[in-house]
């Protein structure tokens, strides 16, 4: 296969993935056909089912790239050697951006899992939560451990930080301009960082 082919195949299931992301977020799963996601991409239907088998195998694929992307992500963190309130700091910040720069999926996940699903096919996205929080509840423990946090509850202390970067998170997802960026979620986190870090004598 030639870098041309190649370049053709990418720019095609990439278009793919963008109509259908947009006619899921503005329509609903259930409301938005093939026909009007293949038109919208400009390709033929044939190309769709080559790619995806079906328009659940498409929304499938859609879910199934963020998730490797915060698998991948939730990998890195655990890896890192960095002091742990950094480790903590760099993967709220990794968070964010993830999340920011999949704007419109982030959309789509939240108006299925917090309203009606409109049809779509189940996942069950309470997973992202728990990969979160068992990742940072994993570095809090070592903090723990290592005396750079106090002794406490590891998970209210990661559910402290997960909901500071999900307030942020959803700020993005505003129309209107958001209040808090990156620089503020650090320093929200550094705030919390204040009740978490362990009084040295």
């Amino acid at each position: 296969m030639t870098h041309r082919q190649t370049n053709k195949i990418t720019d095609v299931r990439e278009r793919i993935f963008c109509s259908a992301l947009e006619l899921f977020t503005k329509k609903g799963y259930a409301a938005t056909s093939v026909r009007e996601i293949v038109f919208l991409a400009g390709v033929t239907k044939p190309a769709l089912y080559y790619y995806f088998n079906s328009k659940e195998g498409l929304y499938h694929a859609l879910i199934k790239g963020f998730v490797t992307k915060l698998e991948s992500l939730l990998s890195d963190a655990s890896n890192d050697d960095n002091s742990l309130k950094d480790q903590l700091l760099d993967l709220c910040d990794r968070l964010f951006m993830l999340f920011a720069e999949n704007r419109e999926l982030v959309r789509l996940i939240h108006a299925i899992y917090y309203g009606p699903p409109k049809g779509a096919p189940f996942f069950d996205f309470k997973l992202f939560h728990i990969k979160i929080l068992k990742c940072m509840r994993t570095i809090i423990k070592r903090g723990i451990s290592a005396e750079e946090f106090r002794n406490g509850n590891a998970d209210d202390m990661a559910w402290s930080l997960l909901g500071a970067t999900q307030v942020a998170i959803e700020e993005q997802l505003l129309i209107e301009k958001a209040k808090i960026d990156r620089i503020k979620l650090n320093s929200i986190l550094n705030v919390i960082f204040v009740g978490i870090n362990a009084t040295r004598k």
